[in-house]
């Protein structure tokens, strides 16, 4: 019978045998040894692959976390560019309020009932021959040609163009204009302010014997009804004798800055009185 056995049955019997007497000699305590020698690689290879996997878990975690902040850093960018754009914003309104104000409180303290019409700079020609400025009022606005054009800090020149929308200033720093002026001093002395090539104002035909000194304001005068009097043009910050040392004359400096005008004061009620009657010399005696 035994003989008859196929060696698969004989095989089978024989694992079966070889278990069932290692599972006895374990619980016997028999093979501790050996199950001691028989863990320490296994465990070495569980504590690899562990702390690997542990490596690659970390590792994910790290790559989203990645993600997560450059998403969030994006977000932060985008954010601080619209709050700076709402800053510059706020402060170009800012700016625009104070201007305003100065001008608001200029108007409120003119001595004089004048009319003023705020207007905004919308060209500039203030390095070439000429010098002009232009503005968003005309004469929808009440703006009419001659109306003198200041801010709060002094007189800018004065209308010269006129359209229903529309006006060109000729600049008190132009070659072509001249204004008639006065000095703060004692003696109120008077002169002729005059613009030139450079930009540069220059007082002219002061009285030799004049009481003129640096830091002197220069005021209209009122005088040849070009422009109101009392209208501040500058400040003395030279004085000499003219080329043919007949008169004195100075260098002033106005307190506008021409270059960055943008809102300026048109004074649309004022009219000078009309001297061309008295030009007539042909009448009978």
């Amino acid at each position: 019978m035994i003989g008859n056995r196929s060696p698969r049955t004989v095989a089978i019997g024989s694992a079966l045998f070889i278990s069932i007497a290692l599972v006895i000699l374990s619980l016997l305590g028999t093979l501790s040894p050996a199950e001691s020698l028989g863990r320490a690689p296994l465990t070495f290879l569980e504590n690899i692959f562990g702390g690997f996997s542990g490596s690659l878990d970390s590792a994910a975690d790290d790559i989203a976390e990645i993600r997560s902040l450059r998403t969030r850093n994006r977000e932060l960018e985008e954010a601080l560019a619209d709050y700076q754009a709402e800053l510059a914003e706020l402060r170009e309104i800012r700016s625009d309020y104070d201007r305003l104000i100065a001008l608001l409180n200029y108007t409120t303290q003119t001595p004089e009932d004048f009319r003023y019409v705020t207007a905004d700079v919308i060209g500039r020609d203030t390095a070439g021959v000429v010098r002009t400025l232009h503005l968003d009022k005309g004469t929808r606005d009440g703006v009419a040609a001659g109306d003198p054009v200041v801010t709060e800090l002094g007189l800018v020149g004065r209308v010269v163009k006129v359209s229903a929308t529309g006006c060109e200033v000729l600049l008190i720093t132009d070659a072509n204009s001249a204004v008639n002026a006065r000095i703060q001093n004692r003696n109120r002395d008077v002169g002729t302010v005059r613009g030139s090539l450079s930009g540069d104002l220059v007082l002219t035909f002061v009285d030799p014997d004049a009481q003129i000194g640096v830091g002197n304001l220069i005021l209209t005068s009122g005088e040849g009804q070009n422009f109101p009097a009392d209208l501040i043009i500058g400040q003395v910050t030279g004085v000499s004798l003219s080329d043919d040392e007949l008169f004195q004359q100075a260098s002033i400096r106005s307190l506008v800055d021409f270059s960055r005008l943008e809102f300026v004061l048109i004074i649309t009620n004022w009219e000078p009185v009309d001297l061309s009657v008295f030009d007539d010399t042909t009448g009978a005696n």
